[in-house]
């Protein structure tokens, strides 16, 4: 996974996403990811942050980064990434989740590219039944709009549309499609990435007239240690998905790692902190980034 260097053909093993933060299961979500009812689910905490865990996610970046980068895979490169991320939340209602999420990707020519997030969402409760399933799949597209250069970064635009799978009623899914589109740059200064990405996503509401469309921001550095070993950290949040929502924007940080096992495999880990009461408390996630 050479993701830090961005420059003539972005090409990499992206090593994302989920964390996203996914328009209907990121961290409110996204997966990360919005607003689920679920036996004695906190409706307003479970779905906001699942809203914000697959969303950006989706919508995600290389693993761990919740944070878009700019790179596609390229022409013909498939790739895959396979994570779990254990989420702890701070309220009497909900122990914790689990989040196993598969993204293949595919380079449908040098500047586009082709993905989809499944996840699958097993709900931990400490009261009533736990549940467990296939959570809403996520359709994403990328493209780059313009190469790194010596002063300039990369520019590109990715759109997704999060389908409406997921059982609602099980707390699997928001019962509506999202539709995100993103704005991403990214630049490379020596061993330093910079990444940086600003979205907008049109939240479907069918199940809940209270739903909103929300803004999302992302910033995230990439450090290289060594040629294999990387250090990452970012900071993203959004405008909460719920007009009536008393809670403060969700807002999160991650620190990670990343390590090139060769030039089709990659390891990684992080651990992200919740930055405001919408979002879990804590969250740890791993994963690994396969490309053919």
């Amino acid at each position: 996974m050479d993701m830090p260097h961005i420059s003539s053909k972005v090409k990499k093993v992206r090593v994302k996403p989920i964390f996203t933060l996914n328009p209907l299961f990121s961290y409110v979500k996204t997966g990360d990811f919005c607003y689920r009812r679920i036996l004695m689910f906190n409706k307003r905490y479970v779905l906001a942050g699942l809203f914000l865990f697959l969303m950006a996610g989706n919508v995600l970046a290389y693993r761990p980064l919740g944070t878009e980068d700019a790179g596609v895979a390229g022409k013909g490169v498939a790739q895959t990434e396979i994570s779990w991320d254990y989420l702890k939340w701070d309220n009497d209602e909900l122990d914790h989740e689990n989040v196993f999420l598969l993204v293949p990707i595919y380079g449908v020519t040098e500047n586009l590219e082709a993905s989809m997030e499944i996840p699958y969402l097993i709900h931990d409760l400490k009261v009533g039944d736990s549940e467990d399933g296939i959570g809403d799949i996520n359709l994403v597209a990328k493209y780059l709009l313009i190469k790194e250069g010596e002063r300039n970064p990369a520019f590109a635009v990715k759109g997704a549309v999060k389908i409406d799978n997921g059982d609602y009623d099980r707390g699997l899914g928001s019962g509506d499609k999202d539709y995100s589109l993103f704005a991403v740059a990214s630049k490379t200064i020596s061993q330093v990435t910079v990444h940086g990405h600003a979205g907008y996503t049109l939240v479907g509401d069918k199940k809940d007239k209270n739903l909103r469309n929300i803004t999302l921001y992302g910033l995230a550095i990439d450090y290289a240690l060594t040629e294999p070993l990387h250090i990452l950290a970012e900071i993203n949040g959004n405008r909460h998905p719920d007009s009536t929502a008393e809670e403060d924007d969700p807002r999160n940080a991650l620190a990670g790692i990343t390590y090139k096992v060769s030039d089709s495999l990659t390891l990684d880990a992080g651990y992200r902190w919740g930055l405001s009461d919408s979002v879990p408390d804590w969250s740890t996630t791993v994963g690994v980034s396969i490309a053919y």
